[in-house]
């Protein structure tokens, strides 16, 4: 509203523990500093406010004060809280993670004027621990190589994205993509927790399970057998511990289900993928895939790495994480794992969606171990002091606009619509400290057959997380029969297809894939 007189507060501040990794601020204004505030406000107001039947500078204070008091109080709280805030933060040296908690909420936040204003925040901050010496900790490095298989699984892949969707009114199968309205209820509650009119359900391949709103449902494709555009669908799902919705944790849920369209995606010829991109024949067509999958083995590498060298750490420190996970801890963390997914280019929205769906479900210990990951990439960050800088940024937007075959504007655009931007500056940061750290560690290459057997056992620091996603491409591609360079004269099948080569955008350009909710 207006710009206060600057004065020295003398606030009465006080730090303590509120659990592991929390710290309970509270702050006590004395009465003589409200006033001065408040008079400080009034005196600016005054001079500047030009009522009706006032020259400027004249208006009485009773009327300022009728007419303005309410917001120069709410300005008043608000600099008192912003200010004391900080003067906690620096003092104490907090290294905080997001936005301080309102004790009590806004609605505490009062002021008397002639009366001390008390208020308590609660804050979330890195916890401190030493890091090991990292040049006495040995990594691994698979020497993963691009071959026949993987390049016709992303041939066949690149197919399905350039398809064509139809519009059907029934008998679903695996992969179609439906577009309607849904509601979610617990029982033994008459409101409903979730409403949308706009949510996209696609049906998972034969036997695996699918994902809704991000809970895993385990036997999708039978709830909409026999159903037709128009019906309702009625699902049941258990709400998981570590869904970042609190209010579905540990509830028992119906899903109500409105099919308003459904789409199912014809896969491109070869040729039509070859004449689309305007790449003349099927040996360029090969070559550009391979300048594409080199880039994402060599990303798949150096991501690799890092999370060996994470996982390393994460062993050999301890200390006390939050008694449980938050709706905002949860959320960071998955939009993490949404970013990571999305960067490596190897699956489809739908397919990473059910793998957030299926780290909802994770184990407490699991969500526990990724809570610690988290904390050890802030405090890593930290001890290597990593800046990001814009440039860093638009790079990494240019190869996610690459991977997706966009324009890195579309994407930035996209990426802003979602809020997403600063989860690319935070996992940019994560990455440059993760490298870092991976650089003063010992490195041996390993054969990627070796890697495969490490993964599948267990050994050698290869736990579920840091299983490869290149390793997992080869896993699918090894599923399907290789074909010949010049060969793959005839559109894929959609029996053929696997799982990686449901379409990452196809559907996207059609009118139901553009109305997603996660």
């Amino acid at each position: 509203m207006t710009d206060t007189a600057e004065t020295s507060i003398d606030f009465d501040i006080k730090v303590e523990d509120a659990g592991p990794a929390r710290k309970r601020i509270s702050v006590n204004v004395p009465s003589d500093a409200i006033d001065q505030q408040m008079n400080a406000s009034m005196g600016t107001l005054q001079a500047q406010a030009q009522l009706p039947g006032f020259r400027k500078g004249k208006a009485p204070r009773h009327l300022l004060q009728r007419r303005f008091g309410s917001a120069m109080q709410e300005e008043t709280v608000q600099k008192l809280v912003r200010e004391s805030y900080e003067k906690a933060v620096t003092d104490n040296k907090l290294a905080v993670l997001g936005e301080p908690e309102i004790i009590g909420g806004e609605e505490s936040l009062k002021i008397d004027e002639g009366n001390p204003f008390s208020f308590e925040l609660e804050v979330e901050i890195v916890p401190e621990f030493e890091f090991p010496d990292f040049g006495k900790i040995e990594i691994l490095r698979p020497q993963l190589e691009v071959g026949d298989e993987l390049i016709d699984a992303e041939i066949e892949r690149q197919c399905m994205r350039a398809g064509k969707a139809d519009r059907i009114e029934g008998d679903f199968q695996p992969l179609d993509r439906m577009l309607g309205s849904i509601v979610v209820t617990a029982d033994g509650e008459e409101d409903a927790l979730f409403s949308h009119d706009q949510a996209l359900v696609v049906l998972p391949e034969a036997g695996d399970k699918g994902q809704i709103l991000g809970l895993l449902i385990d036997d999708m494709n039978d709830c909409f057998k026999g159903t037709k555009v128009g019906d309702d669908v009625t699902i049941k799902a258990t709400g998981p511990d570590a869904h970042e919705q609190e209010n579905f944790r540990g509830k028992d849920l119906t899903i109500q289900f409105t099919i308003h369209l459904c789409e199912r995606i014809t896969p491109a010829s070869t040729e039509e993928l070859i004449e689309q991109f305007s790449l003349g024949t099927e040996e360029v067509l090969r070559e550009q895939i391979i300048m594409a999958l080199e880039q994402r083995r060599d990303e798949e590498q150096a991501s690799i790495l890092r999370r060996q060298g994470l996982e390393k750490i994460t062993e050999a420190v301890d200390f006390e994480l939050p008694e449980r996970a938050s709706g905002i801890q949860m959320q960071r963390e998955l939009d993490r794992m949404r970013h990571e997914l999305t960067s490596s280019g190897e699956l489809t929205s739908d397919e990473i969606e059910v793998k957030l769906a299926e780290a909802r479900e994770d184990t407490e210990a699991g969500i526990q171990q990724r809570m610690k990951s988290y904390f050890i990439l802030q405090r890593l960050a930290m001890h290597m002091e990593t800046q990001v800088h814009e440039s860093e940024i638009n790079a990494r937007i240019a190869a996610m606009a690459m991977q997706r075959g966009l324009r890195p504007d579309h994407v930035r655009s996209e990426l802003a619509k979602a809020g997403q931007l600063p989860v690319i500056g935070s996992q940019v940061r994560d990455d440059k400290a993760a490298d870092a750290m991976v650089a003063q560690m010992k490195i041996k290459d390993i054969p990627a057959e070796e890697w495969g057997d490490m993964i599948k056992t267990g050994e050698g620091g290869t736990k579920k997380k840091t299983s490869s996603k290149k390793t997992a491409s080869k896993k699918a591609a090894s599923k399907k029969a290789p074909a010949k360079k010049s060969s793959s004269k005839k559109a894929p099948s959609k029996k053929a297809s696997t799982k990686k080569a449901s379409s990452k955008k196809a559907a996207s350009k059609k009118t139901a894939s553009k109305k997603k909710t996660s």
